[in-house]
C-alpha cells in the first residue's frame, strides 16, 4: 500500500487534506451534518470539481485563441493538412509507378487515423486553418480532462490531482501540440485515455470490457502513429504491477467497485490478454486504411505500404536544424520552431516543454525510486514508472527524431511532480492549507507577471556586471549564482520546518513560468529584446 512519512513528520490528516498524499482534499473525517444538507466534505469535492473545469477551460481559451494565426500551413501542417483533404476528395488511388503509394497522400509513413480526425475539422469548418487545427484542440483538451483521474487512481488526494492537473495545463509543449495539425497530439489523447482504461480494468474487479476499452484506444494511438504502441506498452506493464502497487486514494476505495477477479486458469488469461491488446489493436489499425482500400488499393498493396513505412520510420537519417537525441528531451535542450517571422516584432510558435516542469521532473524521476527503497513511500513510484514506460523506448530510435515526440509523456511528468510535492509537503512541518494555497498562487502571479524584470536583474548582476572584467569571470559568477540557487533549495527541502513553504513556493514558479512564453507559443509577437531574454540557452533558437 502506499505509505507515507511516519512519527514527528506526518502531518495530522485530520486538520490539513494536505497530510496525507491518499487522502481527500481536507481529510476524510469531515462530518456529514452540515446545516445546509450538504457536508464539510461534499462541498469540498464541488469546489475541486469547480477549479478542475477552470483550469480547463482556461485552456480552451489559450488554445482557441489565435488559433488561425498563422494564417497558412506551418511546419508539418503542410503535409498532414493537405493530406486529410486529399482523403476528403478520394485523391488515394493507386499511382502508376508506385501502385502502394496512397494516391496524393504524401504522409504515407504514418497511418490513417490521425489524418482522418484532421479530415473530420476540414470537412466541418472548411479547408483553413480553424479546420485544420481544431481537432488538435478538442485532443488537448481530452487529455488535458484525463490528467486528474488518473492523478487521483494513481493515489493522489483531490488537492493534489488538482495541482497536477494545473501543472499539465502550464505546460507549454502542451499548448502548442494543441495548436498545430500534426499527429502527436492524438497520440498523446489516446494513450492517456487508454493508461487510464487500464487503471479502472486493474483497480475495479478487472471487468474485460476495461481491458477492450485498452485494445480500442490503444489501438486507435498506433492508428495514429506506429509510436502510440507504448501506450499498450504500459498498460502490460500496469497489469503485471496489479493491485498490489497501483492504489487508489481513499476516497475513491469508497466508490470504486468492488467486484474480485475469480480466478481463471493463467492459459484464458493469456488468451484473453492477447485478444485486447494484440488483436484488437491489429483490427482497429487494418480498419484505419478502409478509406485506402476504398479508393483501389489491393492487399499486396497495403503489405508492401507497410514494409516502405518500417523502413522509413526505422532508418530515416535526415539531417535536420531542429532533429535531437531522445536522451536530451527531457531537458528541454532543443526545442522544435514551428513557425517564426519577423515583422518588426517576433512572431513564431515553439514547441518546448516547461523548463521549471521538466527539470523537477528529472529530479522527481530520481527520488521515486530511492523513495521506494529507503523510505518505503510508493507514491510517486508508478507515475515515475509510467513516464520510462512511454519515454525510455525512445533512447532506442536511430532515425532523426524530435523534442515533441515528448508529447505523450509530458501529461505524466506533471502528475510525477505533483506526487512528489505530495510527499515533500506530508513529511514537512504542518502549515496551515491556506497559506500553501497563498504561497502558490503569489509564486506563480509574481513569476507571471515580474519574469522579465526578475531576468533583467539576474542578468545584469551575475552576467552583464561580472562580464565587465572578462567573459570567463561573467561564466564563472553565472555557475557560482546558480550552484548557490540549487544548493538554496535544496536546504530547503531538507529542513521540514520550511519544506512545504519551498514546495509550494517551485509549484507556483512551474505555474507562472509558463506565461512568459506564451507569445511565442501563440504567435501573439513580441519585441527583439523580450524575445531574446527568453532564449535562455544558445541551442534553444
Amino acid at each position: 500500500m502506499i505509505e507515507t512519512p511516519r512519527g514527528e513528520e506526518r502531518w495530522s490528516a485530520r486538520r490539513s487534506g494536505w497530510a496525507d498524499p491518499t487522502a481527500p482534499l481536507s481529510g476524510d473525517g469531515a462530518s456529514d451534518g452540515a446545516s445546509d444538507g450538504a457536508s464539510p466534505r461534499d462541498r469540498r469535492r464541488q469546489t475541486v470539481l469547480a477549479c478542475v473545469l477552470l483550469v480547463i477551460a482556461v485552456s480552451a481559451g489559450l488554445r482557441l485563441w489565435n488559433l488561425s494565426s498563422p494564417g497558412e500551413y506551418m511546419f508539418d501542417e503542410v503535409y498532414y493538412a493537405k493530406d486529410a483533404k486529399a482523403m476528403l476528395d478520394g485523391r488515394m488511388d493507386p499511382k502508376r509507378d508506385y501502385p502502394w503509394e496512397p494516391g496524393d497522400v504524401v504522409s504515407w509513413a504514418h497511418p490513417d487515423a490521425g489524418k482522418m480526425a484532421i479530415a473530420a475539422g476540414v470537412a466541418l469548418f472548411g479547408d483553413r486553418p480553424l479546420g485544420w487545427r481544431l481537432p488538435a484542440v478538442v485532443a488537448g483538451l481530452v487529455l488535458l480532462a484525463c490528467v486528474y483521474p488518473i492523478a487521483r487512481r494513481l493515489g493522489l488526494s483531490r488537492g493534489w490531482a488538482l495541482v497536477a492537473l494545473t501543472l499539465a495545463a502550464a505546460d507549454q509543449l502542451g499548448i502548442a501540440q494543441s495548436r498545430i495539425a500534426t499527429l502527436d497530439v492524438f497520440v498523446a489523447a489516446w494513450t492517456v485515455i487508454c493508461i487510464w482504461c487500464a487503471l479502472r480494468y486493474v483497480q475495479d474487479g478487472r471487468h474485460t470490457g476495461w481491458l477492450v476499452a485498452c485494445g480500442l484506444t490503444g489501438g486507435i494511438a498506433v492508428a495514429t502513429k506506429w509510436s502510440g504502441v507504448f501506450a499498450l506498452l504500459a498498460v502490460i506493464v500496469l497489469i503485471a504491477l496489479g493491485r498490489r502497487v497501483v492504489r487508489l486514494a481513499p476516497a475513491e476505495r469508497d466508490t470504486a467497485g468492488t467486484a474480485r477477479r475469480r480466478a481463471t486458469p493463467a492459459l484464458l488469461n493469456v488468451v484473453v490478454l492477447f485478444l485486447a491488446l494484440v488483436a484488437l489493436p491489429a483490427g482497429v489499425y487494418l480498419a484505419s486504411y478502409i478509406p485506402y482500400f476504398a479508393d483501389g488499393h489491393t492487399w499486396a498493396h497495403f503489405r508492401e505500404l507497410q514494409s516502405q513505412m518500417w523502413r522509413f520510420n526505422t532508418t530515416l537519417s535526415a539531417p535536420h536544424s531542429y532533429a535531437s537525441a531522445a536522451p536530451t528531451w527531457i531537458f528541454d535542450y532543443r526545442p522544435v520552431w514551428y513557425w517564426f517571422v519577423d515583422k518588426g516584432q517576433y512572431h513564431g510558435v515553439v514547441a518546448m516543454g516547461n523548463p521549471f516542469l521538466w527539470w523537477t521532473a528529472v529530479v522527481a524521476l530520481a527520488a521515486a525510486p530511492i523513495l521506494a527503497v529507503w523510505r518505503r513511500i510508493t507514491l510517486p513510484l508508478v507515475p515515475a514508472v509510467l513516464v520510462v514506460v512511454l519515454y525510455l523506448p525512445w533512447f532506442a530510435a536511430s532515425r532523426t527524431s524530435f523534442l515533441y515526440y515528448m508529447t505523450p509523456v509530458a501529461p505524466f511528468l506533471a502528475v510525477l511532480v505533483a506526487a512528489l510535492a505530495a510527499v515533500l509537503v506530508s513529511s514537512g512541518r504542518q502549515v496551515p492549507r491556506r497559506t500553501l494555497i497563498f504561497l502558490g498562487v503569489a509564486a506563480a502571479t509574481v513569476t507571471a507577471v515580474a519574469w522579465d524584470r526578475i531576468g533583467q536583474t539576474a542578468a545584469f548582476l551575475f552576467w552583464e556586471l561580472p562580464g565587465r572584467a572578462t567573459d570567463a569571470v561573467a561564466l564563472a559568477t553565472a555557475s557560482v549564482a546558480v550552484a548557490v540557487a540549487i544548493a538554496l533549495v535544496g536546504v530547503g527541502l531538507a529542513r521540514a520546518r520550511t519544506r512545504p513553504l519551498l514546495t509550494a513556493v517551485v509549484l507556483g514558479c512551474i505555474v507562472g513560468i509558463c506565461v512568459p512564453f506564451l507569445p511565442i507559443v501563440m504567435d501573439l509577437g513580441m519585441e527583439p529584446e523580450d524575445f531574446y531574454r527568453l532564449i535562455w540557452f544558445p541551442s534553444w533558437i
